[in-house]
């Protein structure tokens, strides 16, 4: 289960479940900076807050966790943020993976005419 928001200056955030770790790219401007966190699996959905300084993740898994949102990625933190101030930011489910750039197959390459042929 993958869930993606926008904070300000064109930052997408995606948070993945995968199992007890929870993956969070940090995308802006085409580049893209990802951890993953051990959480535990997730109880309920996680939460987007905007904040003045990026934004905060909470992650409702048997114990909250929360991560600090900025523009170079995302960090842990030991305690609850003060999240007075902070507003809410709509995430949209998404599809797990989303938050990796998609490969897609190679063309199948096409026979070399021997050289003076043409």
């Amino acid at each position: 289960m993958a869930y993606q928001g926008q904070l300000p200056g064109g930052v997408t955030v995606t948070i993945e479940g995968r199992g007890d770790q929870t993956q969070v790219n940090v995308e802006r401007g085409g580049q893209r900076q990802g951890s993953g966190r051990t959480t535990g699996r997730w109880t309920q959905a996680p939460k987007l807050w905007r904040t003045e300084d990026g934004g905060v993740v909470e992650i409702g898994a048997d114990e909250k966790g929360w991560l600090r949102i900025t523009a170079g990625g995302a960090q842990s933190l030991d305690r609850a943020p003060d999240l007075k101030g902070a507003q809410a930011v709509a995430l949209t489910e998404v599809q797990d993976g989303e938050g990796q750039p998609e490969m897609k197959p190679m063309a199948p390459m096409k026979p070399m005419k021997p050289l003076g042929e043409d």
